[in-house]
């Protein structure tokens, strides 16, 4: 493991502020806590959109600020990675970056802010070997061998289907969790509206999709033939044109399918845009704002 990527990932999420990164994990969870624990743990600030009923008032009267009310219950979490994997993500993204690069950031800068948070988490991976799956713990060793079997998975050029992974997850894990799903969008396409409507009965879902390079792009690398596409075909703008409108149908009907069931999800193509994303995607799912 490279120990400074996991410096870089604290580096950008300083950079990015605490104040925006803090409370993110914070607050109740539709599917995971119904209803309240009456476990008190400690007080934190006022932030928007949290409930009035949680304001502390002989706290807030006597400090000036506006203080809530934290339960241990509002507060820890299970964590569930699940990263995809297989040849595919040894592409390129629409940016021109590494998909590998993108989906290991992901895991590392999500890791870091529920390590940081005190939640436990843990890693759901498949090659053609079978399921790789690590125990829910927290900690900074944790989260780098964490690091380390995602890469190794990523190396592998065979993965299981995203929607069999999904769909071991539905039938064998009862714990209530949320869960973040690091795909594309060939994983994406073999969701459906039934495997989706198991995983959140008693789990929150997020989905990360790391985007795929264009089929018309400027410079293409078949990675089954490998070699690179005909230069006359990358040029075509009908080509060009007919694939966007393709891939923004395919989005809008995966979106529409997770409005049914409550699942927020982000699109990512550049290392540096994941923190803006990933606050983006908790920010999202805490409103409601879903799809």
């Amino acid at each position: 493991m490279d120990y400074d990527y996991l410096a870089r990932i604290k580096a950008s999420i300083t950079l990015y502020t605490r104040k925006k990164t803090s409370n993110i994990l914070d607050g109740e969870f539709g599917s995971i806590y119904r209803g309240r624990s009456f476990d008190f743990d400690d007080l934190r600030e006022y932030v928007y959109g949290d409930s009035v009923r949680d304001i502390d008032w002989k706290s807030s009267s006597k400090t000036g600020r506006v203080l809530i009310r934290r339960y241990i219950a509002d507060k820890k979490h299970n964590i569930l990675f699940v990263g995809d994997a297989g040849a595919k993500f040894k592409g390129d993204t629409d940016k021109g970056e590494a998909k590998t690069a993108i989906a290991l950031n992901v895991l590392g800068t999500i890791s870091y802010l529920v390590n940081d948070h005190g939640d436990d988490y843990a890693l759901l991976t498949s090659t053609d070997k079978g399921y790789d799956f690590s125990f829910f713990k927290s900690g900074k060793q944790h989260l780098e061998r964490l690091l380390m079997r995602y890469e190794k998975c990523l190396a592998e050029e065979e993965s299981k289907p995203l929607n069999k992974t999904l769909d071991y997850i539905a039938e064998n894990l009862r714990r209530k969790m949320i869960i973040f799903i690091i795909t594309d969008m060939e994983g994406i396409a073999s969701l459906d509206e039934n495997l989706l409507k198991r995983l959140t009965v008693r789990n929150d879902v997020m989905l990360i999709n790391v985007e795929d390079a264009y089929l018309t792009g400027d410079s293409l690398y078949d990675l089954e033939a490998k070699s690179y596409e005909k230069r006359f075909l990358l040029r075509d703008k009908k080509l060009h044109e007919r694939e966007l409108a393709d891939r923004n149908a395919r989005k809008n009907a995966a979106k529409n399918m997770y409005k049914k069931y409550c699942i927020s999800s982000v699109d990512i193509s550049r290392e540096e845009d994941v923190v803006d994303k990933i606050v983006e995607l908790f920010e999202r799912h805490r409103n409601e704002n879903v799809g």
